[in-house]
C-alpha cells in the first residue's frame, strides 16, 4: 500500500474493556471521533464534514515504509492493563487495506519499535483533531435557542 492510495484510516484505542479513543479520518473530510485516548473516557461521539486538511496532514507524517508491516502484534507479556490499538489503513479498493494491531499490557516494558512509532502517530492525529473535537462537542451541549 502506498500513502497515496489511503482514502481513510480508523486508529482505536481499548484499555481493559474501554474504549479510550475511536477516531475516524478520511480524505473526503468525514472526520468521526470519541474520546481522547485517555480513561475515563469522554462519553461525547461525534461525527461531521470538514474539508480534508486533516486527513492530508496527517497522511503527511505517516513514514510510507511502515505499511509493509502491517499486521497483529500479540505481546506474550501483558503487564498491568491490557491495551488495544488498531490502526486500519483503507485505499479506494475495499481489499487494498493495511491493519496494525497492537495487544500489550500498560506495564509491558518491551514494546518494540513499531508501537511508539504508531502512539506518536496517534497523538498527532488526536492533536490535528482536538480543535474540531471540542467545537463540535459544543455544538451538541449547547441548549437550541428559540
Amino acid at each position: 500500500m502506498l500513502k497515496s492510495s489511503i482514502e481513510k484510516l480508523r486508529i482505536d484505542v481499548v484499555s481493559g474493556e474501554e474504549s479510550a479513543l475511536s477516531l475516524l479520518i478520511s480524505r473526503d473530510g468525514t472526520l468521526g471521533r470519541h474520546g481522547s485516548g485517555v480513561l475515563p473516557a469522554d462519553s461525547t461521539s461525534v461525527l461531521g464534514k470538514t474539508d480534508g486538511q486533516i486527513f492530508t496532514a496527517l497522511i503527511e507524517l505517516l513514514d510510507e515504509q511502515v505499511l509493509a508491516y502491517a499486521e497483529v502484534y500479540d505481546h506474550p507479556n501483558k503487564a498491568g492493563i491490557p491495551i488495544t490499538c488498531s490502526i486500519v489503513f483503507q485505499g479506494g479498493d475495499a481489499t487494498e487495506v493495511a491493519i496494525f494491531e497492537f495487544r500489550f499490557g500498560s506495564e509491558t516494558p518491551d514494546v518494540g519499535e513499531l508501537l511508539p512509532y504508531f502512539d506518536t502517530f496517534i497523538a498527532q492525529a488526536i492533536s490535528l483533531t482536538d480543535a474540531w473535537y471540542e467545537i463540535e462537542k459544543m455544538k451538541l451541549e449547547k441548549p437550541l435557542q428559540h
